[in-house]
C-alpha cells in the first residue's frame, strides 16, 4: 500500500475496507470502500463487497442501490449476485 494516504489507489482503499471489515470495524470499512470507488467509479469489485456489507448489515436499500452499478459493469455477476446477496 502506498505509504501516504493521498496516494492510495482504488486497490490500496479497497484492501483498507477489507481490514477493517474483517475487524468488524464496519462504518470505517464502509467509508474505505467510498473512497475507492470515489477513485474509480467504475471499480466493480469494490460496489460488490460494499454491497455485502450493507447487506450483512441488513442495509437492503443500499446493499440494492450498489448492485445495481454492479449489474451495470458486470452483468456477468449476477450469479454471484443470486449467491451471495439472496433476496434483494
Amino acid at each position: 500500500m502506498a505509504a501516504d494516504i493521498d496516494e492510495r489507489t482504488q486497490y490500496d482503499w479497497f484492501s483498507v475496507a477489507r481490514i477493517h471489515e474483517t475487524k468488524g470495524e464496519y462504518d470505517e470499512a464502509l467509508k474505505a470502500y467510498d473512497e475507492s470507488i470515489k477513485i474509480d467509479g467504475d471499480y466493480a469489485k469494490a460496489w460488490f463487497y460494499k454491497a455485502k456489507l450493507h447487506y450483512r448489515l441488513n442495509q437492503k436499500k443500499e446493499a440494492r442501490d450498489c448492485i445495481k452499478r454492479v449489474l451495470e459493469l458486470k452483468p456477468e455477476w449476477e450469479k454471484y449476485v443470486k449467491r451471495d446477496l439472496p433476496n434483494l
